[in-house]
């Protein structure tokens, strides 16, 4: 069983399925380059995805590094971090809710 919650801020999709996979690959990857190859997105729209959460979000998720002799980077910050947690936990406690429910009303047909 599988779940997929969406958050909104202002109206706008904030956090989702595929905002935690970008951020959790961009933390592993240090690259928004690396991450999109990885997750076989175009770079323009990982950048739009990350460009969008920090837009919306009261405090910066992604932290980009400037371009310099080793190239730039970026990195999930630690209140995006925290993010990645509280979303992985509510998807887990809403698929044993659904799970549990699931198995209940089974139980009345017999």
């Amino acid at each position: 069983m599988a779940a997929d919650l969406s958050f909104y801020r202002e109206d706008e999709l904030f956090l989702g399925h595929t905002q935690i996979r970008l951020l959790k690959q961009v933390a592993l990857d240090g690259s928004i380059n690396c991450a999109a190859k990885n997750l076989k997105m175009s770079y323009q729209h990982a950048w739009h995805i990350l460009d969008k959460l920090n837009e919306l979000s009261p405090v910066p998720i992604v932290i980009r590094q400037k371009g310099g002799r080793d190239g730039g980077g970026c990195r999930v910050s630690p209140y995006g971090m925290k993010l990645i947690r509280t979303y992985e936990k509510k998807v887990a406690e809403i698929i044993q809710f659904l799970s549990q429910s699931n198995s209940e009303l089974e139980s009345c047909f017999f």
